[in-house]
């Protein structure tokens, strides 16, 4: 049965090397694999086999849209980038990077589900889609640009109402850590698929789009949409347009301690600076497409790069702070973030780079000299200026860097390496992501929480991307008074107990320690991350926004639950497809067994599945630490849930066939991993 709304029904292929254009059909994947993440894991399970590079003309680069974009389901206007990426380390595979802002809803007005561009181009172009029709144009003319000069050179060309993803210097010169940009600072960060671009010669992608999207169910979609803006959004206060009007509200962001607007600037001289009337600075509420909250801010000033910036990307720099206290967020620090992104580095690699450099420093690892690089100056403009110049233009040093800080601290070998591991958790061929929530409150000063462990061995990426359940903890902390760096676990239970039960099944889900408070409660970890892969598999194959979805604590209530129900039933409206929260997490536990048959086809296997030595060596803030043998049965556990076989960390054929994916199971079985038979 064909859908009644949602998808348009096409996607465009383009291959770069002949100047092929064609359409296929969306309903040769959908609804069996949703969308977004979803759609792009098939999409490279059927058309990008494991000798295939991340480089190769022969990858696919995906921009893949859910069913929900282009309608006015809130927080809607998100997309999902996928293929072989170049970041993950030392092994490349599958990865996925997903991008909020207006660029999804055009690419479904202008008529596709999802692009899929392959090839190479034998000189610099950049796609042109309008309305079902597509252009390979040349951009002979925009190579060498920034982010924001390409954009503005094209909008001069196709109308300022053209949405734009867009590479700076760091792709075009095949950068792992390189993003791709879209408006003033969303972005395809993880996964370096930037660098992909820039290896097929495509500078840019440029959409207009003035057709629509079909909703089944217009009535229900109002009243869903209706609802989650009473659970996440208040009209604004005449005096404030960050704080809302009904007192004590608390906006639901992460677990209700952020506000509208605040994952933007920090305080210091910046925000001084954008409070002052006189000083010709401003700072106002910015959010997606189809957004109740607008969590960030859109910030300008008179000596400052303008536009948006977003949580690490506004935090990319904050060396700045260390180096002059007395300014706090600083201008610099601002600019610093501004500059990765006209260059288009991925902030967030940034994050680990630069501490790590400065780790070597003080270590007398490496030398101003050898470096070219002002060492003794990391947190001032001329450090951040000259090291992201050099990243982008892979100078000197920078050209090790833009590897990718994993990959360039193997290349540097012995202590150096070592240092790297606080910053890249991940041991095995799949690590290459920056330590994100490893511990509750941050690496090595946080508690350990078993769930967050096996999380982090898990994924394709860098695991806590998906904050749901982070955010859980971090809402439990500001109920009491804490916040996501200050959260105390044992004070946090009474707080997360009804919300637990409703999203992960039981109250004892909320307990990480054993009564006697001295060592960590394994018990709910494998069952907890399950719930916690399909909860973010189906949010990225929608796709919805992971500052609200999917919604496990309720600041505003007494007993905190959240109702986890509300994307299946936003999907229900939209698609008329009834899809209950049970049958929605089968769906979510295929489409981990298919990302899982991925990796397992690069080579992943139980032993990849592993957190450095560091990890478990290292006592929390409480006296606790991470025991490699609890980890070890938590993983068994979690593949025995999952059908995967035991030994191997992969999906077997039973369970493959069970969920409707017998082509993947017969794919791995000729690939030679008899791990697989059931």
């Amino acid at each position: 049965m064909t859908p009644k709304g949602g998808w348009v029904g096409k996607i465009l292929r383009v291959d770069l090397t002949t100047g092929k254009v064609s359409v296929t059909s969306t309903f040769d994947y959908v609804p069996k694999f949703l969308g977004g993440r979803g759609l792009g894991a098939k999409i490279c399970w059927d058309e990008v086999p494991p000798e295939v590079g991340a480089f190769d003309p022969e990858n696919r680069l995906i921009l893949a849209t859910g069913p929900l974009q282009g309608t006015l389901a809130p927080t809607s206007g998100r997309f999902t980038v996928l293929g072989k990426a170049p970041q993950t380390a030392p092994t490349e595979s599958f990865c996925r990077s997903g991008v909020g802002g207006h660029f999804a809803p055009e690419l479904k007005w202008a008529g596709f589900d999802a692009l899929i561009i392959q090839g190479k181009a034998p000189k610099p172009v950049y796609l042109w889609i309008s309305d079902q029709r597509a252009d390979i144009l040349d951009a002979t003319r925009l190579w060498g640009l920034d982010t924001y000069q390409a954009q503005q050179m094209i909008w001069k060309l196709h109308g300022w109402k053209t949405r734009v993803m867009v590479i700076g210097r760091a792709g075009e010169n095949r950068s792992r850590i390189a993003c791709i940009l879209t408006d003033t600072g969303d972005a395809s960060g993880q996964g370096g698929f930037g660098g992909v671009m820039g290896s097929k010669n495509l500078k840019a992608i440029a959409v207009r789009g003035t057709g629509s999207v079909p909703v089944a169910r217009p009535k229900a979609l109002m009243e869903i949409t209706q609802h989650i803006h009473k659970l996440f959004a208040r009209k604004p206060s005449h005096s404030d347009p960050y704080q809302p009007e009904e007192k004590n509200f608390k906006y639901n962001i992460w677990g209700g301690g952020y506000g509208r607007g605040s994952l933007s600037l920090l305080p210091g001289e910046l925000l001084d600076l954008c409070q002052d009337p006189s000083s010709g600075y401003s700072q106002i509420p910015d959010g997606c497409f189809a957004c109740p909250v607008s969590c960030r801010s859109r910030v300008k000033g008179p000596d400052i790069t303008p536009g948006v910036a977003f949580c690490a990307q506004s935090y990319m720099y904050l060396e700045s702070m260390v180096h002059q206290p007395e300014k706090g967020y600083s201008k610099i620090t601002w600019q610093a973030a501004k500059l990765g992104d006209l260059l288009g580095i991925n902030a967030y690699e940034l994050m680990a780079i630069v501490p790590w450099l400065s780790d070597c420093f003080r270590e007398k690892l490496i030398t101003e000299e050898e470096t070219g690089l002002p060492l003794n100056e990391i947190g001032s403009w001329n450090f951040a200026s000259k090291l992201l110049h050099k990243i982008a233009n892979r100078e000197g040093l920078g050209d090790l860097l833009a590897e990718g800080g994993q990959r360039a601290a193997a290349k540097l070998g012995g202590k150096a390496e070592k240092l790297s591991f606080m910053y890249y958790p991940r041991a095995g061929n799949f690590g290459g992501y920056r330590e994100h929530w490893v511990y509750l409150g941050g690496f090595p000063t946080g508690y350990a929480i078993p769930p967050l462990a096996l999380m982090w061995v898990l994924d394709n990426r860098d695991a806590l991307v998906s904050h749901s359940y982070i955010a859980m903890l971090w809402g439990a902390a500001f109920t009491i008074g804490q916040n996501a760096l200050t959260a105390v676990p044992e004070k946090i239970f009474p707080a997360l107990k009804t919300a637990m039960k409703v999203a992960y099944g039981s109250e004892e889900a909320a307990e990480f320690l054993h009564a006697d408070g001295k060592n960590l409660n394994w018990k709910w970890a494998a069952a907890v991350v399950k719930r916690y892969h399909e909860h973010s598999l189906l949010k990225d194959s929608y796709i919805l926004c992971d500052v609200l979805f999917p919604y496990l604590f309720n600041a505003n209530s007494a007993d905190h639950a959240g109702d986890p129900s509300l994307e299946s039933r936003i999907y229900s409206a939209v698609t008329g497809i009834e899809m209950s929260l049970e049958e929605s997490y089968g769906q979510g536990e295929m489409l981990c067994t298919l990302e899982r048959a991925l990796a397992a086809r690069d080579g992943r296997t139980r032993k990849d599945d592993i957190l450095h030595d560091l990890y478990f060596e290292k006592e929390d803030a409480g006296g606790r630490k991470y025991i490699r043998e609890d980890l070890e049965r938590a993983k068994s556990e979690y593949y025995r849930l999952m059908g995967w076989d035991v030994n191997s960390g992969i999906p077997t054929a039973a369970i493959l066939k069970r969920l409707g994916l017998k082509e993947v199971a017969a794919g791995l079985q000729k690939g030679g991993l008899p791990e697989v038979k059931s």
